[in-house]
């Protein structure tokens, strides 16, 4: 195998390389968070703290409308129990039961109101439950997917880290400075020249140099500076 051909098989796991590890951080990434489960959680999260709310507004309103009960069943028991005779005192009383009763009414109402929200907050979290249940049977199969295609990707980053390793072996020092440096300055270091025209930015290049790399000889595209490979 010649250098040149090196250096393109070089190049060609290099790229292998870089996309295999892309797609490893990529499922990494997706088995570490899965998105729509954790919105789901959050949902189910809040739907949560809202009907502790409701369900605390109408225990309140609950106390309330008993609290009034009792004061209004004091009052009456006052009114109607033979013991205040003053009538100024029993219209004062009587002022008070209608107020009273006013206010219960009130609360009755804010109540009937609560219970309908909490029902309803009930319903929706019982939905949320159910949401986050069903993705979470769905990511155990998704989860052990990935998980293969994690250890899939994972053995084959070993196998071309062991063919890079093999291969740089056997390039010398100084072409292998000019390849890194080309690969950090445009990615693409090596390039096939077609119908004499270099792949890497697409002009034509001088028979004379596309037949000097043909013929084996580290050979840089005149316009583009990339290495030429011609099969």
């Amino acid at each position: 195998m010649s250098l040149t051909s090196r250096l393109y098989s070089l190049q060609v796991i290099d790229t292998q390389l870089r996309d295999t590890q892309r797609r490893l951080k990529d499922i990494t990434r997706r088995i570490e968070h899965n998105e729509e489960l954790e919105s789901a959680e959050k949902e189910l999260s809040k739907r949560s703290e809202a009907l502790e709310m409701a369900a605390k507004t109408q225990r309140q309103l609950e106390y309330e409308v008993d609290d009034l009960s009792a004061k209004i069943k004091e009052v009456n028991d006052r009114l109607y129990g033979g013991a205040v005779r003053n009538p100024k005192e029993l219209m004062s009383l009587e002022q008070d039961l209608h107020s009273l009763k006013r206010r219960r009414e009130k609360q009755e109402e804010l109540l009937l109101e609560a219970m309908d929200r909490t029902e309803t907050l009930e319903d929706q979290l019982q939905e949320a439950r159910e949401e986050v249940e069903r993705l979470r049977t769905q990511w155990e199969v998704t989860a052990a997917t990935l998980a293969s295609a994690r250890d899939t990707a994972q053995a084959e980053i070993d196998r071309l880290q062991q063919a890079r390793t093999r291969t740089r072996e056997q390039i010398g020092t100084e072409t292998l400075g000019l390849y890194d440096n080309l690969v950090k300055t445009k990615a693409i270091a090596v390039v096939k020249v077609e119908g004499g025209r270099c792949k890497g930015c697409n002009l034509t290049v001088p028979t004379a140099q596309w037949q000097r790399a043909r013929s084996g000889e580290v050979v840089q595209c005149p316009s583009c500076g990339r290495l030429i490979y011609v099969e």
